[in-house]
């Protein structure tokens, strides 16, 4: 049986995308999941919460499979990082989220504007990084530009095919056009050596949404509460025996890197088909989350 909360989240996502945030009330989530309004509030004190654990879950997903892509590949090779983005992408038009940002952006709704950039900001410094390892040092103070030039052109190119076309957008293609674009302003942006967004100021919004360091001890009793969950039902041997794998693992003194990025991909993919599917992405991402701590406890 699933978790209530993840019922709930399911039922919001769902709704979002079919009625649109606007439309959808409060009393249409405890309907479609089927729940009491005194459940609803254990979880979330509002709709503008629910949105931003549908939102998080979703950036959650997302960031496991860009995390895999890279195992075993150059960080510096272009093609990775196209990848990594058409993936994320891909996920993003799986769950028709593009509409429901589009309206979120339109609300003026302080709460709700501050949910949407602060999901924002995580995508784009995650590419502004992206960029780092493979334009390198040089352009360090103008890869933020570049990735809210690549997030924007991405998004208008999308939006007038669509408007214009009345098909399915053929999402490698706009990416590769708007890395193309990115790499066309770059060397223009280092040799005028002009700055729109100060790199401090952007540095001071990173620190400000940064998630607190995760400790292997964090992700080890994570890991024994899960497995002890996956001990009463009946899964198939090999969920279990990544688990266990897992927790093996996080539980030395200083897991190895090198055996977690062989275990991860492979544990939350035997749970991809489960109940257990969200809670397995989870700590895969807290996982990834682990291993690129500049200070590993």
């Amino acid at each position: 049986m699933k978790d209530r909360k993840q019922v709930v989240i399911e039922a919001t996502l769902q709704l979002f995308t079919e009625k649109g945030y606007q439309h959808t009330s409060v009393q249409d989530i405890l309907d479609k999941a089927n729940i009491s309004k005194g459940t609803f509030y254990n979880y979330f004190s509002s709709k503008n919460e629910c949105l931003s654990a549908v939102l998080e879950q979703n950036r959650l997903e997302r960031n496991v499979l860009k995390e895999e892509i890279l195992v075993g590949k150059k960080i510096d090779d272009i093609e990775v990082l196209v990848e990594q983005l058409i993936a994320s992408l891909r996920i993003k038009e799986k769950y028709n989220l593009m509409p429901l940002f589009r309206e979120i952006s339109f609300l003026h709704d302080e709460e709700l504007q501050k949910i949407l950039a602060e999901h924002r900001f995580y995508e784009i410094t995650w590419l502004k990084n992206r960029f780092y390892d493979i334009y390198g040092e040089d352009g360090k103070p103008y890869y933020y530009e570049c990735a809210i030039i690549f997030f924007g052109t991405f998004q208008y190119i999308s939006f007038y095919w669509n408007l214009a076309t009345k098909t399915t957008i053929d999402i490698k293609k706009v990416v590769y056009r708007s890395i193309k674009y990115v790499e066309s302003f770059l060397p223009e942006m280092i040799e005028s050596g002009e700055i729109l967004l100060e790199p401090n100021d952007m540095y001071l919004l990173e620190m400000d949404s940064a998630y607190k360091p995760i400790t292997n001890d964090q992700i080890q009793k994570k890991l024994e509460l899960f497995y002890k969950k996956i001990s009463t039902v009946e899964l198939h041997p090999k969920s279990t025996e990544l688990t266990t794998l897992l927790l093996d693992e996080m539980s030395r003194e200083k897991p190895r890197i090198s055996v977690l990025e062989l275990i991860i991909q492979p544990f939350r993919s035997s749970f991809s088909d489960t109940i257990y599917k969200y809670e397995a992405e989870e700590i895969a991402n807290l996982c990834w989350l682990y291993m690129k701590s500049p200070n590993k406890a």
